[in-house]
């Protein structure tokens, strides 16, 4: 049996009309049409769904057990129609994302607060995660997008840069640092360095010449999981340590100060990520766009 939406509309409204002529003209086809899907359904159903008579057509006993079925079939059809919409124009829907703590407390609120505001009905969650764990959730599904500084994918997982970031060098407001332009690597030496994240020393050591890979190396060398705790420890005296530009409300809210540091510069790719050969989501396709727009509009270390 190979019944057909067009020959089921034309059911269903010829028996609500009670007429060819006025069902005709509310499907905006010829009446030679009309007859002819009724007929084919009449056909592949094999039994007689209409009486005609010469003013007035009337359901048969057929189709009057039939109609119902078809405005229930019709009516869940508008329905899944109707949802797919929504979801297309971000009427609803919910969109799952990941970030590394720092970025979950410090970009990542800014730029959902613009998403809410074009979309209000689109539910966003944010995993905060560890930066080693920050593909966990994509590769699993738990989540569509990921956001988070460059690492290594394989064919699963697909990543296209979102911007270049500078890392600035923190002191405390009273440091001999604090009122500098800019500050040189090879100047850290006398003062504790407080690496914000367990890799990070790795990252940077082929970036830096000799004397400062020592000053890296060093045994005095703190090594903590979180930038909130580097920032903790900084804030109390105890070292120095370097941050992303995204995480300067971070440190304002610490009473720290940021300066500019040389000689070599060092930067980190900011990424996203997502599924390797599955398209994103209507309300994460635009969420990709807000974020790469609030990204351009960000002034430049």
């Amino acid at each position: 049996m190979n019944l057909t939406l067009r020959q089921l509309r034309a059911f269903a409204a010829v028996a609500e009309a009670g007429s060819f002529t006025a069902a005709a003209q509310q499907l905006h086809l010829t009446q030679s049409a009309l007859s002819v899907l009724v007929r084919e359904l009449e056909r592949e159903m094999g039994v007689q769904l209409l009486d005609r008579h010469t003013r007035r057509v009337q359901l048969s006993e057929a189709g009057r057990e039939f109609l119902p079925s078809v405005h229930r079939l019709l009516g869940d059809l508008a329905g899944a129609v109707a949802g797919v919409t929504d979801l297309r124009d971000k009427k609803k829907g919910l969109l799952r994302l990941a970030a590394p703590q720092l970025m979950a407390c410090t970009l990542m609120p800014r730029v959902i607060a613009l998403y809410r505001e074009a979309f209000p009905d689109v539910d966003v969650r944010l995993a905060d995660t560890l930066p080693e764990h920050l593909l966990a959730g994509v590769m699993a599904g738990d989540v569509e997008l990921a956001v988070g500084q460059d690492v290594a994918v394989d064919g699963a997982v697909e990543r296209r840069t979102l911007f270049r970031d500078r890392h600035w060098l923190i002191c405390p407001p009273g440091h001999a640092f604090a009122k500098r332009r800019k500050v040189r690597w090879h100047e850290l030496g006398p003062y504790t360095f407080i690496a914000p994240t367990r890799d990070f020393r790795q990252r940077v050591l082929p970036e830096l010449a000799p004397a400062e890979r020592d000053y890296m190396l060093r045994p005095g060398t703190q090594e903590v999981s979180y930038m909130t705790t580097a920032l903790g420890m900084v804030a109390s005296g105890l070292g120095l340590t370097v941050c992303p530009t995204y995480s300067a409300p971070l440190v304002r809210a610490h009473g720290l100060q940021m300066v500019r540091l040389e000689s070599p510069d060092f930067h980190r790719e900011v990424c996203i990520y997502s599924a390797a050969r599955r398209t994103l989501s209507p309300a994460a396709a635009s969420f990709v766009e807000i974020l790469e727009r609030f990204a351009k509009a960000q002034p430049k270390g």
